[in-house]
């Protein structure tokens, strides 16, 4: 079943492109999105373009994409590359300016738990091996939420965007990316390649980096158990990803449409 939000649809028409987020919107704990989900997906793609909107690093986004058979842009790296998945060019690309990245990396590094660079489109686990310095994403890892939000705020700047982000073994991670970059600027990027407007887009996601989506997007769909930031945000609420809420949405709108 679906259910309205408490905000009203930004878009009576039936969506002509669709953005779905992958960490606890189709990939649960195990990262294997079930076949309920896949096949969703892939009829969707048939009638309308459809791709991924992550977070994760571009290498991840490309192999998604193609578990799910989908050949067009992909939004990766939290929004700052759209991704041919077929080739792994990058078609859009927003990276840091190196002071910046290097400021982020160094005070980062001696305190994660883990530390991921996207440096020209390689991911990249050791800084000394940067060596191109066209970082699109600096993502780091930490065990609680109070920490990740904690290193989020000392990193926000007028040129650095600075997220939380929940990954889907409840693992906490601060995105970083240049300032003004986010999932909305994926999206937008996204809307300027499958030719349409963004009020004609649809989003699902369940995160708070979903939330600059949500807003860019005119068919914004949340999982249940979403942040009520995001709940707010959405058109329409789906059953959490343990009962395929993806698949349900895609049902409903696009296929039903």
């Amino acid at each position: 079943m679906i259910s309205s939000s408490q905000s009203q649809s930004r878009s009576s028409s039936s969506p002509k492109a669709l953005l779905i987020d992958l960490d606890g919107t189709v990939l649960p704990p195990d990262d294997q999105p079930t076949a309920v989900v896949i096949e969703a997906i892939k009829k969707a793609s048939q009638l309308i373009p459809v791709d991924v909107a992550s977070g994760r690093v571009q290498h991840e986004v490309g192999h998604y994409a193609r578990m799910f058979g989908l050949t067009g842009p992909q939004v990766a790296d939290n929004g700052a590359t759209l991704l041919d998945p077929v080739t792994g060019r990058s078609l859009t690309s927003h990276s840091l300016d190196r002071v910046d990245a290097e400021h982020v990396i160094s005070a980062l590094q001696p305190e994660a738990m883990r530390l991921l660079v996207c440096d020209e489109g390689r991911m990249v686990f050791d800084p000394a091996e940067i060596t191109h310095w066209t970082i699109t994403v600096v993502i780091a890892e930490f065990p609680t939420h109070e920490e990740a939000v904690i290193w989020a705020d000392r990193l926000q700047s007028d040129s650095v965007n600075a997220v939380v982000s929940l990954g889907n073994k409840d693992d906490w991670y601060v995105n970083c990316t240049k300032s003004g970059v986010d999932k909305g600027t994926g999206a937008r990027d996204f809307s300027r390649a499958a030719g349409i407007d963004p009020a004609d887009l649809m989003v699902i996601g369940d995160g708070w980096n979903d939330l600059p989506m949500f807003r860019t997007a005119g068919h914004a769909i949340a999982m249940q158990g979403a942040p009520d930031e995001l709940l707010a945000l959405a058109t329409a609420v789906v059953p959490s990803i343990e009962n395929d809420g993806a698949a349900v949405a895609i049902q409903q709108y696009v296929l039903n449409a």
